[in-house]
């Protein structure tokens, strides 16, 4: 027979064990609501930067210390840099710029003491339809990049600051035509085309193919320049007109032939630094051998 003190031990021992089984379900339950509300880096991973997608944009601002403001807007489905110069601008380059919208962060950190991120004087901001991302320091270890959005310092991959243009002229697209702009007639120093019917004349006449003009009149229609800039004022050598399917006319002024060709196209205000065989493919006729353009 047990004993009363026996007894009273047993039932301490099992009221003790019931006990400690209790404490280790709430501790489990308070890590397991720690977890939730705390994701592990790669559970944060996951998660989007926002949930605005880079077809739903449609303005950017973009300030770095000591450069103007640049400024974008998207017009029905092309981009166009309206500060502080007027320019259609690179697709490619402005969907870079966006894809902050979709960086999964591998960190989140309260926004307080912004002088450990570089963030009280950001390297640059960046605005997508009014919400505002910070740029601040790098860190060199895991080359990783401080993002501030509201009240949250995010940590994410170094390219998303690295797609941010250096300044506005960077981001101008430099195809010399848009696509809606289909030439019909091109006016050159020393010869010209024109189309009629769906056929080509060229004037002076040449024994040429009329696959061979459309390869000629294609190539101004694609001709893409290795840089595109405001015009520098310098006045121009000579004069190139295109004349539009639409009845628009384009004056281009030839500021320069070799050792690169300049073009200023005046309704725009830009001029267009193309390589030495692009000025060669565009100033010389296609019913004649090619020129050198450094004469």
């Amino acid at each position: 027979m047990v004993a009363p003190a026996q007894r009273r031990l047993i039932a301490f021992g099992m009221k003790r064990g019931w006990l400690l089984n209790i404490a280790l379900l709430v501790a489990v339950a308070a890590l397991g609501i720690f977890v939730w509300l705390n994701p592990s880096r790669e559970e944060q991973a996951k998660q989007p930067l926002s949930t605005l997608q880079s077809a739903q944009a449609r303005r950017i601002t973009l300030e770095r210390p000591g450069q103007p403001v640049i400024t974008l807007e998207r017009r029905d489905a092309q981009w166009l840099i309206t500060t502080p110069l007027k320019a259609r601008a690179d697709e490619f380059l402005v969907l870079r710029m966006l894809t902050i919208l979709e960086a999964q962060p591998v960190a989140q950190l309260p926004a307080a003491d912004l002088e450990r991120f570089d963030l009280q004087a950001p390297a640059a901001l960046l605005t997508i339809d009014g919400v505002e991302y910070a740029f601040g320091g790098i860190n060199t270890v895991t080359r990783e990049q401080y993002v501030q959005r509201g009240n949250t310092v995010y940590v994410v991959a170094l390219r998303h600051g690295a797609a941010l243009p250096a300044n506005a002229p960077a981001l101008i697209r430099r195809v010399l035509l848009a696509e809606e702009e289909q030439p019909v007639a091109i006016a050159l120093p020393g010869f010209s085309l024109s189309q009629k019917d769906g056929r080509w004349t060229l004037t002076p006449p040449a024994d040429i193919s009329q696959d061979d003009l459309q390869r000629y009149i294609d190539q101004w229609r694609h001709a893409s320049a290795a840089q595109a800039e405001p015009y520098d004022q310098r006045p121009p050598i000579a004069e190139i007109r295109i004349t539009l399917r639409d009845g628009k006319v384009l004056d281009l002024g030839v500021l320069q032939r070799a050792p690169q060709l300049m073009l200023w196209r005046r309704d725009t205000g830009l001029q267009y630094q193309f390589a030495e065989a692009a000025a060669r493919a565009l100033l010389t006729s296609p019913g004649s051998a090619p020129a050198d353009t450094k004469k």
